[in-house]
């Protein structure tokens, strides 16, 4: 057997039939309390987030862990080598390889740090 029930406008408890009350404010809503404490708080328009009792506190201040969202795992996706018309595995891979200006550039680069090191050196051993 399958219970309807409502939830507190101010409270968020669960209302079961023949409990409660129903409030129907001016603007046409309506509105369910549990108890008269709730409609005299709700009527004095005090905020649930202040009353420790509360499940809008509860929820404020992370005390329930019922309704907090678990992070979604993300699934690591696989490189696939599509084939390119017209162009072979081989060319595709020397592609990746470093060009050979970058060798080149990079061979000099060192020579340019070697000298600038023998320089150092005989300069400190003159001193």
């Amino acid at each position: 057997m399958v219970i309807t029930t409502n939830s507190c406008t101010f409270s968020e408890y669960r209302i079961y039939p023949g409990r409660g009350i129903k409030f129907v404010s001016r603007d046409c809503k309506v509105h369910y309390f549990i108890s008269r404490k709730c409609t005299q708080l709700a009527q004095r328009k005090i905020k649930p987030v202040k009353l420790n009792w509360t499940q809008a506190w509860r929820r404020y201040f992370q005390k329930t862990k019922a309704h907090q969202i678990a992070k979604k795992r993300v699934k690591r996706k696989q490189k696939i080598q599509k084939a390119i018309e017209g162009v072979t595995l081989e060319t595709i891979e020397k592609m990746k390889q470093p060009d050979e200006k970058l060798k080149i550039r990079d061979q000099a680069s060192k020579e340019i740090k070697e000298r600038q090191r023998k320089l150092q050196e005989a300069v400190s051993y003159t001193h």
